[in-house]
């Protein structure tokens, strides 16, 4: 077999079988762990302005399509539809992020439930009277059938996918993790054309799933949603940019 095979056969990512008998249910070798030793990737929908998707960015992603969902970590590209396995709802929490006229970026990572930040304003202007943080529901979860970590994280339009999310979810009437999830894109073309999550019902997990997931679900127990990884504003849809461009 020549090198250019072996590099045509290699997969990014293995599945996982569940652990053999002889290796124990430990965790040895993380006693000094912390919360910010840790990254999640999170499931990315590039919009038409993503950088992701913009020729020339440093940030562009070869093949990558719009709507296409991708690991915001690594940049692997899962297309237009994904299966996953969800092990855990996290707390609500909210964010604070720059303007893009003020560049991008993050100003606060972890804004107070209750904090002023989060209510809206009262003049009348509905774009002044926006809340300054956002509003994330997340969810951990594992992308099936490699069993990726992956986090799945909502806002604005993206509310509407997680409600159903977690509605598929308890209507199952089992753990979380018993579910397999489909994970779409779809186009709402209100106030202007830009991609959206869609959520459906995709089954039962297999038995050898339905053990990892068990196991994974004690393991992120810990780990903490401000640790999902945000570049920016994630899959935001920003009318003043799509404005930009048309002046």
């Amino acid at each position: 077999m020549t090198d250019k095979d072996k590099l045509a056969t290699t997969e990014k990512n293995t599945a996982l079988e569940a652990a053999p008998s002889y290796i124990p249910k430990s965790r040895r070798g993380f006693e000094d762990t912390v919360q910010s030793d840790i990254t999640i990737p999170r499931l990315a929908l590039a919009q038409a302005l993503s950088p992701q998707v913009t020729d020339g960015d440093p940030a562009r992603i070869p093949d990558l399509k719009v709507g296409d969902l991708f690991n915001s970590v690594t940049g692997q590209i899962y297309g237009r539809d994904v299966v996953v396995q969800v092990l855990r709802k996290m707390p609500l929490r909210a964010m604070e992020f720059r303007s893009i006229a003020e560049g991008g970026g993050v100003i606060d990572p972890d804004v107070p439930m209750g904090d002023e930040r989060l209510k809206w304003g009262t003049s009348g202007d509905k774009q002044a009277d926006k809340p300054k943080a956002t509003l994330f529901r997340d969810f951990l979860a594992v992308v099936l059938p490699q069993r990726e970590m992956i986090a799945l994280s909502f806002k604005s339009s993206g509310l509407t996918a997680a409600k159903n999310l977690w509605g598929f979810a308890t209507m199952g009437n089992r753990d979380c993790f018993a579910i397999k999830l489909r994970i779409t894109t779809d186009v709402k073309l209100t106030p202007k054309p830009h991609q959206i999550f869609k959520v459906a019902q995709a089954g039962w997990v297999s038995e050898i799933d339905f053990k990892l997931g068990e196991e994974a679900f004690e393991a992120v127990q810990t780990i903490d949603a401000t640790k999902i990884h945000h570049e920016e504003d994630p899959d935001a849809f920003e009318p003043a940019k799509y404005d930009a461009t048309e002046m």
